[in-house]
């Protein structure tokens, strides 16, 4: 029963996206993060990955901003309701050049990647990366000190079969990249853990 209204939900892009912002307090302090990360006094070029419904894009309203889902249905939804590039895509297989974004952010989809792929996707992620720019990442996370019912539940309720903790993100980034901030934060009935990355 759990897993037909997992999958009921995630198949419907404007309920699933409404039910996060309730569950996630409107994203205030993913966005807050984001802010504080990225420089948004200049305009510059931001691969947003895994961005389902496009949730962050009017965050980038003055970047030149580029968002890819594997989803078909994700990517219509979000170009239907923000502005941006949208393009489905393998995160595997990004179809851009090297060295051509000064941003990029993951938000909430390394969880539901093994280990092979999470590589393959932070790979390519550096290839794409001017030198220079920052990748943040922002991923749900097991931090028992954090955990609460609704956390547990939620949790359990998610199609990510891969929460890590925040020892095992830093094990598999830290391969690829310098780490030049971290944190732990709970957001209504979300964990996070944010990295931002360099080359």
């Amino acid at each position: 029963m759990l897993n037909f209204i997992r999958n009921f939900l995630a198949d419907q892009p404007a309920l699933f996206s409404l039910l996060r912002k309730i569950i996630e307090l409107n994203f205030n302090k993913q966005k807050r993060i984001i802010k504080e990360t990225f420089d948004f006094n200049d305009s510059k070029k931001v691969l947003d990955i895994g961005c389902g419904t496009g949730e962050f894009a009017n965050l980038f309203s003055k970047f030149d901003y580029y968002g890819i889902d594997i989803s078909i249905k994700y990517i219509k939804y979000a170009a239907e309701n923000n502005k941006g590039n949208f393009k489905v895509m393998d995160a595997t297989k990004l179809e851009f050049p090297d060295n051509n974004f000064n941003y990029i952010l993951i938000m909430a989809i390394l969880h539901h990647l093994d280990d092979d792929r999470i590589s393959k996707v932070l790979l390519e992620a550096r290839r794409v990366l001017k030198p220079g720019g920052k990748i943040l990442i922002m991923e749900d996370a097991k931090i028992a000190k954090l955990e609460n019912l609704a956390i547990k539940f939620f949790q359990k309720f998610d199609k990510g079969d891969f929460i890590r903790t925040p020892e095992q993100y830093n094990n598999i980034v830290k391969k690829y990249f310098v780490v030049s901030s971290k944190q732990a934060f709970r957001n209504g009935g979300c964990i996070y853990y944010s990295l931002v990355l360099k080359k």
